[in-house]
Order: C-alpha cells, then sequence, then structure tokens
C-alpha cells in the first residue's frame, strides 16, 4: 500500500511484476472453430490422422513405375496403356500393373504399385484404336511429384502450442484435422470509467475549457483489439463519491475495470479519492514517462487499473501495462507486442532511474531499422501516438540515447510502405 497515505513510488519493472503477478488465467472455454480467431489455444491436442492421410499426387499427370520409364528419351520414347483415370477423390480399383499407366489429378490418391506421377507436360497423350495410351520421352525420379502421407503432419504429433495466437491458417490446419470445436482462452469482461467535469461526448459541440472524450472510444478499441470484450464504458465528473460507486459495480460485472484520469496531484481528481474505498488498490508513483501516476490493485479478485488522464500516458500504459495482462489473464504465451532491435535517428534525453517510452515512426534504411522521434513527446498531443509505428524503449540505467545507437522498441503497426 502507499507509504503515509502517499502514492507507492515504483519502477517500471516492479509495476510490471506486480501487475502480472496479480493476473489469473480465466477459465478456457469451447467454441466453434469460425469463432477461434485471433484466440489463445488452451487445450493442446495430437492429431487423430496424418496430413495428408494417404500418398497423392501433387501435379496433373500419369502415375507410373519408374523402371517402366528407364531408358525413355526423345529419341526412344515408352509408350503405356492407360488403365485407370483418377479425379481428385476417386480411389483405384486396383494397384497398377508394370507396363501401365493411370491418369491422375492433382490431390487423387496414388494407387498402390506407383512411384512416381509424370506431369502431363512432360509426356504425350494419344489415342489409338479408342483406348488412350501415354508416350513419355524421359526417365520418371522416384517419388516424382508424390506427397507422401504424414509429409505435413504425422499421426499424434501436436502441431500447435497451447498459448498460441490462433490465426486463420491455424484453424485450417485444425479444419483439416477434423477439429470442429477449440479449447481457447475465454475473452475477459472489460469496463471504463472516465472522469472529469471538462469532458464532452464526442458528438458535442465544444465549449470553452471543455474538450471531447478521446480516451474511453481509444481504449475501447484497444480492448477488443487484444481479445476483451468492454461490457461497460461511462463517464463520471469529478466527484470521489460518484466515481468509487460506479467502480465497485463495474468490478462486480467485470473481470478487468480501467479508470481514465483523476489519480495525478490535482485538486479534483476523483479516482485518487475514490480508490480508497474500492480495497485493494494502490496509488503509484511509476518511474515511467509517460504514465507517471496510476493506481493499481485487484479487488474483489478483478483487476483495477488507474490510467493517467492524458492521451499518450493512457495509450503508453495500456501498452506496457494493461495489454500484457490482459494477454495472460487469456492464457497467451506472447503477452506484449512484438521487440524489433532498431537504430535512434534523433538523440533522446531522459533520465537515470526512469524507463521512457518516446512514440517514434519507423525507416528502413539499408539492413537496418531506424527509429524517428514521432513529433513532440507531450502527453497531452494525440498526433504523435496516431503517427506512431513503434514505442521507443529508453532503459532506465540510459539517460540518453544518441543518434545511431541501437535500442528496443514495441511494435505497434507496420509502416505502411516500409518507410516513416
Amino acid at each position: 500500500m502507499s507509504g503515509a497515505g502517499g502514492p507507492e513510488l515504483l519502477s517500471y519493472r516492479e509495476a510490471r511484476e506486480r501487475v502480472l503477478s496479480a493476473v489469473r488465467v480465466l477459465a478456457p472455454e469451447t467454441v466453434p472453430l469460425i469463432e477461434a480467431r485471433g484466440r489463445a489455444l488452451r487445450r493442446p491436442f495430437a492429431a487423430a490422422h496424418a496430413l495428408p492421410p494417404f500418398r497423392n499426387a501433387s501435379m496433373d499427370g500419369y502415375a507410373v513405375v519408374t523402371q517402366d520409364l528407364a531408358g525413355a528419351s526423345a529419341a526412344a520414347p515408352v509408350e503405356l496403356g492407360v488403365g485407370e483415370v483418377l479425379p481428385a477423390g476417386r480411389v483405384a480399383s486396383r494397384a497398377l500393373r508394370r507396363g501401365e499407366a493411370m491418369r491422375i489429378m492433382t490431390g487423387a490418391m496414388v494407387p498402390d504399385g506407383a512411384n512416381a506421377v509424370v506431369p502431363f507436360e512432360d509426356c504425350e497423350r494419344i489415342e489409338a484404336g479408342g483406348r488412350e495410351r501415354a508416350r513419355f520421352a524421359r526417365p520418371a525420379r522416384h517419388d516424382e511429384n508424390i506427397r507422401p502421407a504424414g509429409r505435413d503432419v504425422r499421426e499424434g504429433d501436436v502441431p500447435l502450442p497451447e498459448g498460441r495466437e490462433l490465426s486463420a491458417h491455424d484453424l485450417a490446419l485444425l479444419a483439416a484435422l477434423g477439429e470442429s470445436r477449440v479449447g481457447v482462452g475465454s475473452r475477459p469482461r472489460a469496463a471504463i470509467l472516465s472522469t472529469g467535469d471538462e469532458l464532452l461526448e464526442i458528438d458535442q459541440a465544444l465549449r470553452p475549457g471543455a474538450i471531447r472524450d478521446s480516451n474511453r472510444p481509444m481504449l475501447a478499441m484497444l480492448l477488443e483489439e487484444c481479445g476483451a470484450r468492454v461490457v461497460a464504458s461511462e463517464r463520471v465528473g469529478d466527484d470521489a463519491r460518484a466515481f468509487s460507486a460506479r467502480a465497485r459495480r463495474m468490478l462486480e460485472d467485470a473481470d478487468v475495470v480501467l479508470s481514465i484520469g483523476g489519480v495525478s496531484a490535482g485538486d479534483f481528481d476523483p479516482a485518487k479519492a475514490g480508490v480508497a474505498d474500492l480495497g485493494g488498490v494502490s496509488l503509484w508513483r511509476v518511474a515511467m514517462k509517460p504514465g507517471r501516476p496510476q493506481a493499481f490493485g485487484s479487488p474483489l479478485g478483478r483487476l483495477f487499473f488507474g490510467l493517467p488522464g492524458n492521451p499518450a500516458s493512457v495509450a503508453c500504459t495500456f501498452e506496457v501495462l494493461v495489454r500484457p495482462a490482459l494477454r495472460k489473464l487469456q492464457g497467451f504465451s506472447q503477452i506484449e507486442r512484438p521487440r524489433l532491435r532498431v537504430r535512434v535517428a534523433d538523440a533522446i534525453s531522459s533520465r537515470a532511474g526512469r524507463t521512457d517510452f518516446p512514440r517514434v515512426t519507423l525507416e528502413v534504411r539499408g539492413d537496418a531499422l531506424w527509429a524517428h522521434v514521432a513529433g513532440e513527446q507531450v502527453s497531452g498531443h494525440l498526433s504523435p501516438q496516431s503517427r506512431a509505428h513503434a514505442l521507443l524503449v529508453v532503459p532506465d540505467e540510459r539517460s540518453a540515447l544518441a543518434a545511431g545507437d541501437e535500442a528496443e522498441a514495441l511494435l505497434l503497426r507496420w509502416p505502411e510502405s516500409g518507410n516513416a
């Protein structure tokens, strides 16, 4: 808890450890395959059969025995009678005999006895006396154009690890293996509580001293993007009692509650006073920029994040603390954004003992990614966050990064053209 009634001072690493240690992974659920994209795989399974499940042709052509074509050449071609025609889905009525071929289409089961498929473009189809024959002007290689059973996945293999974020391609693999329902992480229920007498709804006309609430829709979309379901999104004024009453009701209905604003040192900060009534929530001063004033706790076994009010601070705190917690709740093995090694294009000042997260754009230059500061790093400005491709990480042991220095960056999105 906060010492002597004041906020607790934490490094970014300590804050992250506190948050993640409070996360209890939600129970999994089983959903239809079509609803599983983007979810965390929570039920590892063994493949019930091989993929492909049988030897099949990888090209349209003729199934043959390689020994029959051993001496074939343009000068001395070999002709074989065609015993059967095998479209995909039809199984040969018998094994292929020496001295004959079977016409076969891509994906069709290769008949027993055949050990190669010669594509149509490498041979000639001949009609003689109402019967089909095939002329070959070259030898065939053993297993040419044949996909063996189990070459992709063997029976009993576990092709996807637990915690994987399921893509459409993963789901295609599961579909091929007959998995119509998938065990995945449950989507956390999230609630947003915005504070401030100065805030307007998006469609309200501006008035002196007021601004539109851009944080609430931003957070709703960020929450949905990382798998949560927003079950409530509301605003209260600068009233600590109203704040605590509404936050308590939200904690009863949601797995995660995020409040916006009211946690700093102002005279009218409702969250700063209201969190005391929630129980188990501490005020923090985290040595990070942006996003120093925060609140966090796990009342009723739920997660409560009291975020700062400035847009850059909200976005940054969400990315480096809230998002990893939400991902862990769902059982993802990868809980944060991809980390890239970049070179710093602009000198960046910081302060030893504080972790900074400047918003940057990325440029591909030669064989390196270069990070450019995306405008003034003012926590109230929205356009740098809109332009940013990544958050640069200035670790707490550094007081500055010089132009040309290597650093890590958390990737938010790739540049549209590969350049900033």
